[in-house]
Protein backbone atom coordinates (compact mmCIF):
# COMPACT_ATOMS: atom_id res chain seq x y z
CA UNK A 1 0.00 0.00 0.00
CA UNK A 2 1.03 3.54 -0.53
CA UNK A 3 1.08 6.21 2.11
CA UNK A 4 -2.30 7.50 0.92
CA UNK A 5 -4.38 4.97 2.88
CA UNK A 6 -4.23 7.14 6.01
CA UNK A 7 -6.56 9.65 4.35
CA UNK A 8 -9.09 7.09 3.14
CA UNK A 9 -12.57 7.68 4.51
CA UNK A 10 -15.04 5.04 5.66
CA UNK A 11 -17.23 5.81 2.65
CA UNK A 12 -14.27 5.30 0.30
CA UNK A 13 -13.53 1.94 1.95
CA UNK A 14 -17.19 0.98 1.50
CA UNK A 15 -16.99 2.05 -2.14
CA UNK A 16 -13.80 0.04 -2.66
CA UNK A 17 -15.38 -2.99 -0.98
CA UNK A 18 -18.39 -2.80 -3.33
CA UNK A 19 -16.06 -2.55 -6.33
CA UNK A 20 -14.08 -5.57 -5.12
CA UNK A 21 -17.28 -7.63 -5.09
CA UNK A 22 -18.04 -6.96 -8.77
CA UNK A 23 -16.21 -7.09 -12.06
CA UNK A 24 -17.08 -3.57 -13.24
CA UNK A 25 -19.46 -1.08 -11.67
CA UNK A 26 -21.02 1.75 -13.64
CA UNK A 27 -22.02 5.07 -12.10
CA UNK A 28 -24.46 7.65 -13.42
CA UNK A 29 -26.47 10.42 -11.78
CA UNK A 30 -29.95 9.16 -10.92
CA UNK A 31 -31.46 12.24 -12.56
CA UNK A 32 -30.57 15.80 -13.52
CA UNK A 33 -31.39 17.47 -10.20
CA UNK A 34 -28.67 19.48 -8.49
CA UNK A 35 -28.64 17.05 -5.54
CA UNK A 36 -28.21 13.98 -7.76
CA UNK A 37 -25.46 15.65 -9.78
CA UNK A 38 -23.67 16.69 -6.57
CA UNK A 39 -23.79 13.09 -5.26
CA UNK A 40 -22.43 11.83 -8.58
CA UNK A 41 -19.59 14.38 -8.53
CA UNK A 42 -18.73 13.39 -4.94
CA UNK A 43 -18.60 9.74 -5.99
CA UNK A 44 -16.32 10.65 -8.90
CA UNK A 45 -13.99 12.53 -6.53
CA UNK A 46 -13.82 9.49 -4.23
CA UNK A 47 -13.16 7.20 -7.18
CA UNK A 48 -10.46 9.59 -8.39
CA UNK A 49 -8.76 9.44 -4.99
CA UNK A 50 -8.91 5.64 -5.05
CA UNK A 51 -7.50 5.69 -8.58
CA UNK A 52 -4.56 7.86 -7.47
CA UNK A 53 -3.80 5.27 -4.78
CA UNK A 54 -3.76 2.60 -7.52
CA UNK A 55 -6.75 0.83 -6.01
CA UNK A 56 -9.23 1.27 -8.88
CA UNK A 57 -9.25 1.69 -12.63
CA UNK A 58 -11.61 4.50 -13.59
CA UNK A 59 -13.05 5.59 -16.91
CA UNK A 60 -15.27 8.68 -17.13
CA UNK A 61 -17.26 9.38 -20.27
CA UNK A 62 -19.12 12.51 -21.36
CA UNK A 63 -21.61 12.73 -24.16
CA UNK A 64 -22.99 15.99 -25.50
CA UNK A 65 -26.64 15.80 -26.49
CA UNK A 66 -28.48 18.54 -28.24
CA UNK A 67 -32.14 18.67 -27.45
CA UNK A 68 -34.44 20.29 -29.95
CA UNK A 69 -35.14 23.87 -28.96
CA UNK A 70 -32.91 23.66 -25.91
CA UNK A 71 -29.31 24.08 -24.94
CA UNK A 72 -26.85 21.23 -25.09
CA UNK A 73 -27.05 18.70 -22.32
CA UNK A 74 -24.04 16.78 -21.09
CA UNK A 75 -24.58 13.20 -20.05
CA UNK A 76 -21.82 11.79 -17.81
CA UNK A 77 -21.12 8.32 -16.65
CA UNK A 78 -18.26 6.35 -15.18
CA UNK A 79 -17.09 2.78 -14.94
CA UNK A 80 -14.74 1.50 -12.26
CA UNK A 81 -13.12 -1.74 -11.27
CA UNK A 82 -11.08 -2.71 -8.22
CA UNK A 83 -7.43 -3.52 -8.92
CA UNK A 84 -5.42 -6.24 -7.25
CA UNK A 85 -3.74 -3.47 -5.20
CA UNK A 86 -7.19 -2.40 -4.03
CA UNK A 87 -8.05 -5.93 -2.94
CA UNK A 88 -4.74 -6.17 -1.10
CA UNK A 89 -5.43 -2.84 0.61
CA UNK A 90 -8.80 -4.17 1.81
CA UNK A 91 -7.11 -7.29 3.20
CA UNK A 92 -4.47 -5.21 5.00
CA UNK A 93 -7.14 -2.90 6.41
CA UNK A 94 -8.95 -5.94 7.79
CA UNK A 95 -11.90 -5.61 5.42
CA UNK A 96 -13.62 -8.79 4.19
Amino acid sequence: MSGSEAGVTASEIALLRSLAEADVVTFMPEDNTAAALARFEATLRSLGDLQKAGWVELEVAEEQKRRRGRHRQTKRGAAARCTEQGREALRLLGEP
